[in-house]
């Protein structure tokens, strides 16, 4: 399951990520590109914008009816589950499959008490970003939980 946020929705795109769905973003986008880029990889938009989610071209959409990122969020998770992969297995910042980071190579990027307590590490090809189960994570698993 594929997805394409609008120029509205960043945050929600990333939370979204770091739940493990392939979510494409860019604020850049206008609509007719948003439009393109769904239809040409099979995606769905994530909109506000009731203007594009009437548009023919948009039949696969999801029209966002809050403001509020975590009820977005939770209107998502409503429709969808979370891919079976689980939560830290993209970039929140550039939507790229995560690869297991050593745990000798966080050293020297992660602060020395998440080096200290965390179990595992997760890197971004692309961007370079690292990512460790904290807090965070189970926030985001107890947000699921009670959807």
């Amino acid at each position: 399951m594929k997805f394409i946020a609008d120029a509205m929705l960043g945050k929600l795109a990333k939370r979204m990520r770091l739940l493990g769905f392939d979510v494409l973003y860019d604020p850049a986008c206008e609509d007719n590109e948003v439009l393109r880029l769904a239809l040409d990889q099979g995606r769905i938009i994530l909109t506000r914008d009731t203007g594009l989610a009437s548009r023919p071209l948009a039949r696969d959409h999801i029209l966002i009816g809050s403001d509020l990122v975590d009820e977005q969020l939770h209107q998502v998770l409503e429709a969808f589950s979370p891919p079976d992969g689980g939560p830290l297995t993209r970039c929140s910042l550039c939507n790229e499959p995560l690869s297991v980071l050593d745990r000798k190579d966080a050293r020297d990027v992660v602060p020395d008490h998440v080096h200290a307590t965390a179990i595992g590490f997760l890197r971004c090809a692309r961007c370079g970003r690292v990512y460790w189960k904290g807090s965070h994570v189970r926030n985001m698993a107890g947000l699921r939980r009670n959807t």
